[in-house]
């Protein structure tokens, strides 16, 4: 879930941590940053009176800031907070209840000591389960551990490890091909792990700006930026869902190969050991690079290898492939990490709740699959929506679907079944229209970079005409008579309105939509001349204007009061947010359509309300 869904799931209160955080380094910035500046006077450099997605902007420009915050947080915790966040940032963790996040807290910390105790034993031994030169790797940075813990004494200070020291033992770590897990233990067998109570766990979290506390639902939510920057600290490369889409198509002697370099049990079967690698965090880079291959293997072959993953195993189309195996491994990485941001929105949501209609109705187990995957609290997890907030979009859920299955659904529902049988199922349930629509407030700021991450090809000079076509549609599916032939008689030349709606008996409503830039529309004055003349031209073909309604992303408050007492028109405002407020809600009330009378009211109309009154 980004942050801005997650600021409408919070009240101000809730908000206050991060927003102190963030207000700090507005302060250390204004003054060399134009653009910060700009939203912090337009908000009367109160901070908690700006908009959310001002906020949003302002944590984007502030992030490298944010970030250090972050490093300066967990190292200095009396949490441990590192053990925690881990948490976070696997798939499916960015929002849960309390008492979810209770129960993955203490299996944690179970975890980690059976690792700790598992390292300490074999440490032990003269001879155990694990090679010579791993058991010298483990000593090597046991010892450094220990003296990066000690040192302070001397200097007659607090016992503690600084960032500069972790990163150095990280880097040391990474020439030693420990996993994440092997490093954490290692670091918390010098420093016993401690048990906390789970609401100051909560409460420093919170200060921290790490996590937003819903009281009233008792909800836990961490933003996708967040995680992005934790992920980023901690040095993870990857989310667990795509190594583990690579593991799955890895032979049965490179599983081994990994399992064995990271003092796996060799007698788990395939899947377990699989997900002990997950679970260990290995570096994806090594791992792709060394620990996949046979000892001896030239560079030349392991590059061949990863040709074969990227092209044949896992059927990506990439526009270049690299020569060396540095460059194939950075491709292939870099390809999944853009493709985390594309992958939820490749479908509408009307898209998606299709395919996983018919995928549930198929493969009915998919569901426990695809819960204990993603450690989903929900006891029903294939619901659209749900799946959105999580970050799970259409390829993590039919990655988890056998081949051999994948092939009966397409064959079931008339799909495709040559090539890529993922890609074929998800240009199936495709339909530009309806992302469109999904993104139609995007359109109306004429959000370009976002529009792209979606995987919306837009050209800037389009942006206007795209986004009268999208509002066209919707005034269509609300029931409503948008009469093109009737513009087209009562348009000239020079005067053309954007859409004509016919509700009979020679009366129209004219609907004008405007896109911009700036987060409010404030053009009163350029618009009413516009306006003017449409109804003229009406008149003159003998028609009367109802009502006017301005379709933007947003409006003024002098605009707004211009509208309400403009003496010759009556003129509605409606957001694009809550025009598709009102699209939603009416496919969820009784109604057919939206009756007429909810549109003739001069000044801005609710969404919320309209969609309140449609379910009365």
């Amino acid at each position: 879930m980004n942050l801005i869904k997650v600021l409408s799931r919070v009240n101000q209160i809730e908000k206050i941590s991060f927003l102190k955080i963030l207000d700090k380094f507005c302060e250390e910035n204004r003054e060399k940053n134009p653009k910060i500046d700009k939203i912090l006077t337009e908000s009367d450099n109160i901070l908690k009176k700006a908009e959310d997605s001002s906020i949003v902007h302002l944590f984007s420009l502030l992030r490298y800031g944010y970030m250090r915050h972050l490093e300066t947080s967990i190292i200095f915790s009396n949490l441990q907070l590192d053990v925690i966040v881990e948490i976070f940032i696997r798939d499916g963790n960015q929002m849960m209840s309390k008492d979810w996040f209770t129960k993955l807290y203490k299996k944690s910390l179970s975890s980690l000591r059976k690792h700790i105790k598992k390292i300490n034993s074999e440490l032990k031994k003269d001879n155990g389960d694990i090679s010579t030169e791993k058991r010298r790797d483990y000593k090597i940075y046991m010892d450094c551990v220990n003296t990066a813990y000690t040192n302070d004494i001397q200097n007659n200070r607090e016992e503690h490890i600084t960032w500069s020291e972790r990163t150095i033992l990280h880097t040391l770590s990474k020439s030693l091909r420990l996993s994440r897990e092997e490093e954490k233990s290692i670091r918390y067998s010098i420093v016993p792990p401690k048990k906390h109570e789970i609401d100051d766990v909560i409460a420093e979290l919170k200060e921290a700006g790490i996590i937003f506390f819903n009281r009233k639902t008792n909800t836990i939510f961490v933003p996708d930026e967040i995680i992005y920057l934790l992920r980023k600290l901690l040095g993870i490369e990857l989310p667990n869902k795509y190594l583990r889409r690579m593991l799955k198509h890895l032979k049965d002697p490179e599983i081994n190969l990994i399992a064995r370099n990271y003092n796996i049990d060799r007698k788990l079967n395939r899947t377990e050991k699989i997900q002990t690698i997950i679970e260990q965090g290995v570096n994806v880079t090594a791992l792709l690079t060394e620990d996949m291959h046979k000892a001896g293997e030239t560079k030349v072959e392991k590059a061949k290898r990863i040709q074969t993953l990227i092209l044949k195993d896992l059927d990506i189309e990439l526009p270049k492939m690299g020569r060396s195996l540095e460059e194939r491994v950075y491709i292939l990485l870099d390809h999944l990490r853009n493709q985390e941001k594309e992958d939820t929105t490749s479908l509408s949501k009307d898209g998606l709740a299709k395919l996983l209609s018919l995928i549930v109705e198929f493969k009915p187990d998919l569901n426990q699959v695809v819960k204990l995957e993603f450690e989903i609290q929900n006891d029903d997890v294939m619901n659209a929506g749900l799946l959105n907030n999580y970050n799970i979009g259409p390829r993590d859920l039919l990655y988890l679907v056998p081949k051999n299955d994948l092939a009966g659904f397409c064959k079931k529902n008339k799909i495709n079944s040559r090539g890529n049988l993922i890609r074929n199922i998800i240009n199936n349930f495709r339909n530009i229209q309806d992302l469109y629509f999904d993104n139609f407030v995007e359109i109306g700021c004429r959000d370009l970079n976002a529009l792209k991450e979606r995987g919306l090809a837009v050209k800037e000079s389009e942006l206007g005409l795209l986004y009268e076509k999208v509002t066209k549609d919707i005034f269509m599916k609300l029931g409503f008579n948008v009469d093109e032939n009737l513009k087209k008689k009562i348009n000239t030349a020079r005067s053309k309105m954007d859409i004509l709606i016919n509700i009979g008996s020679k009366d129209v409503i004219i609907v004008e939509c405007k896109t911009i830039k700036d987060k409010e529309y404030n053009k009163y004055t350029a618009v009413s001349r516009q306006l003017k003349s449409y109804e003229n031209n009406c008149k003159t073909k003998g028609y009367h204007v109802n009502q006017v309604v301005i379709v933007a992303n947003d409006f003024t408050e002098d605009f707004i009061s211009e509208c309400e007492y403009d003496l010759n028109l009556s003129i509605s405002l409606i957001t694009s947010l809550d025009l598709k407020k009102i699209y939603e809600g009416l496919k969820e009330s009784n109604f057919d359509e939206l009756p007429v009378r909810l549109l003739l009211k001069d000044g801005v109309l609710s969404g919320d309300r309209i969609v309140k009154a449609l379910n009365r």
